[in-house]
């Protein structure tokens, strides 16, 4: 499936999530989308914050975080904690970051909270959905 064709998808698909949830689906204004520069750094992953919400530990921390690495002007590299390199293409759509995986594969949604701060967002292969009760939040580590 083209790019173009998984971003009407998503459109489409996005416009049947009910209005109700709780977090945050488009980006602060001052933050640019799709800017693999506005990534950049090392970054701790964990859940979403709030009354009446319990977590565990987060999965990723600043002690051995997640490396973000701009490549150009659309391509951001992912550094696991274990090394491990996946290559994303970048692109602006409907106040948030879609990151497309270069060698095909499971598709994120990044929305921008603060410039220290963004919401991911799986989406499901099979139906093109956002998963947007289940997000993974991205701390910047300082």
């Amino acid at each position: 499936m083209s790019r173009y064709l998984s971003i009407a998808v998503l459109v489409l698909l996005s416009l049947t999530v009910p209005s109700h949830a709780q977090f945050p689906r488009e980006g602060v204004a001052e933050i640019p989308n799709g800017q693999p520069s506005a990534f950049a750094g090392a970054w701790a992953i964990g859940f979403p914050e709030g009354d009446g919400m319990i977590n565990g530990d987060p999965p990723v921390t600043c002690e051995a975080p997640v490396l973000l690495q701009a490549d150009g002007e659309r391509r951001l590299v992912y550094v696991s904690p274990a090394g491990k390199e996946i290559v994303f293409e970048l692109t602006e759509f409907s106040g948030r970051t879609v990151w497309f995986p270069a060698s095909g594969g499971l598709s994120m949604l990044a929305v921008w909270t603060s410039p220290e701060e963004f919401f991911s967002y799986s989406v499901d292969l099979s139906t093109g959905r956002a998963r947007w009760d289940d997000p993974r939040v991205y701390r910047r580590c300082l």
